[in-house]
């Protein structure tokens, strides 16, 4: 969330993309304030909010790639159909994103739509069920029988095999309040919170046997 001291002006989002990975800081079946249309607005209330972060010296080419991946999940996800990804402009009337509008709009659908990038499918399918890898969000997403065994036991809404932002999700708030032998603890004296799940978390969740 953005808090602004001055205007008092609250925002919040999604998914923040950049780079190197992808980032999810609100549910995606949670309202999100980042469309610029009030409370009550349709792109507040309906909406998934992305957000691309470069700095002046990033890769914003591997942003927008990055973005197109986690847009085109989200759709199969939810089965929403390419008329239904639409700019910050739509809701809010300002020119944003900026860059990619300036580029045309109908580019960034097409990188979405697998034209111009290798499509953002999962990996190939890892059948070892064991530790072996360090399992966190890429593009194209992980998956396999590890991934699943995860997802089994934190008890994610989806078992889908797949590392994709949710599973990071469910990893992260395990993380929060576990230790690295497994047990529970008061909320920022668990693990580091950051998503992935490496040998440390992998032996919380599971042991080391």
């Amino acid at each position: 969330m953005l808090y602004n001291g001055n205007n008092e002006r609250v925002a919040s989002w999604h998914y923040t993309v950049d780079e190197s990975g992808i980032y999810q800081s609100v549910p995606d079946d949670e309202v999100a304030f980042h469309a610029g249309d009030g409370a009550n607005g349709t792109g507040n209330r309906y909406s998934i909010g992305v957000e691309i972060c470069v700095n002046h010296d990033g890769n914003f080419i591997k942003a927008k790639e990055n973005a197109a991946a986690l847009v085109r999940y989200l759709m199969d996800k939810h089965k929403i159909d390419i008329n239904h990804v639409v700019p910050h402009n739509k809701w809010s009337g300002k020119n944003c994103p900026r860059h990619i509008r300036a580029e045309g709009w109908d580019k960034f659908i097409n990188l979405i739509q697998g034209s111009s990038v290798v499509s953002p499918k999962p990996q190939t399918y890892d059948k070892n069920a064991n530790y072996h890898r360090l399992l966190k969000v890429t593009s194209p997403m992980m998956k396999g029988e590890d991934i699943k065994r995860v997802q089994v036991r934190l008890k994610s809404k989806v078992i889908d095999s797949i590392y994709g932002p949710n599973t990071r999700e469910d990893v992260m708030s395990w993380q929060r309040v576990h230790d690295e032998k497994g047990n529970v603890v008061k909320a920022g004296k668990g693990l580091d919170v950051d998503g992935i799940v490496g040998l440390l978390t992998w032996n919380a969740l599971f042991g080391t046997n």
